[in-house]
């Protein structure tokens, strides 16, 4: 009996000593995220980087190369956080706490997965991220791409066969101003919140996207509403869209035309009331 209570002791002091392991020197937490409780930074880089591929699918092997058929590269700031969760938890916990801070900040959620769907851990340790801790059980893995304001992250979970459980987070801040600039310049359109009751209040965040073009380049702005029936939601969405191609006009930029398609893409608008996506037309 004694020397069970012994055991238990020098393992709860084994237990305590591992979740008081300070910080990797020189690392600092992504600022608008809330760390796992009793987490510790193992790993930490911060640098620039030409092309980051966002893998936006599984992860797969063709022809030797691990890829995923959905990826976005994206040109900036990489700061690349490997933190170690406490072993009283697993993946899904550390992986649910941020979840629900991006939910809350209204995150978009680029692509995510869980398990095996994601691909092999072996991919994402080695060949993605590069971090030999992270491969781990296939069937213990967690990943979210999102886009929170003008960064994209990247965050990844899995338990390993030590039974260490790692969270991985990539934050990508991009190169040349907003996250909309950058998706205008790159891939042509960019997609705004928008609020039918409140249309106006996109006016501003237009104007200082467009700003940072060309004075001479065309935008077509297109209000995306739900509604039923349809020929209403479309009529409604086309009056929303005159009055913010007023708005944004009497701001000085003539360069604009606007349009409302009501709920006809529906991808555009998922679970959302509305939402206006910003395009800039190919010049012939």
């Amino acid at each position: 009996m004694l020397r069970k209570t012994c055991l238990m002791l020098a393992g709860l002091l084994v237990s305590c000593a591992v979740m008081a392991e300070p910080d990797v020197e020189g690392s600092a937490d992504y600022g608008l995220l809330k760390r796992f409780p009793l987490s510790w930074i193992e790993g930490y880089q911060q640098g620039p980087t030409p092309e980051y591929l966002l893998m936006l699918s599984e992860l797969k092997k063709a022809n030797n190369i691990v890829v995923a058929d959905k990826r976005k590269a994206l040109d900036g700031k990489l700061t690349r956080i490997t933190y170690r969760i406490p072993d009283s938890h697993q993946p899904a916990d550390a992986f649910e706490y941020y979840r629900s801070q991006l939910a809350a900040l209204d995150a978009e959620v680029l692509f995510q997965c869980s398990g095996r769907d994601c691909g092999s851990s072996h991919y994402w340790a080695n060949d993605f991220f590069g971090i030999a801790q992270l491969y781990g059980l296939d069937r213990t893995q967690f990943y979210m791409a999102a886009r929170l304001g003008s960064d994209y992250l990247a965050l990844y979970t899995v338990q390993r066969g030590n039974r260490r459980v790692y969270l991985q987070l990539d934050v990508i801040s991009v190169a040349g101003g907003s996250a909309l600039v950058q998706e205008l310049r790159v891939a042509g359109f960019t997609k705004m919140a928008l609020d039918p009751s409140a249309p106006m209040d996109v006016v501003d965040p237009i104007v200082q996207l467009l700003a940072e073009f060309e004075p001479q380049e065309v935008f077509w702005l297109v209000v995306h509403q739900q509604g039923n029936p349809v020929e209403d939601a479309l009529v409604q969405s086309g009056t929303l869209a005159k009055q913010i191609e007023t708005g944004v006009r009497g701001a000085g930029f003539e360069n604009v035309q606007a349009f409302g398609v009501g709920p006809l893409v529906p991808s555009v608008l998922k679970d959302k009331a509305g939402a206006l996506v910003v395009i800039r037309p190919a010049l012939p």
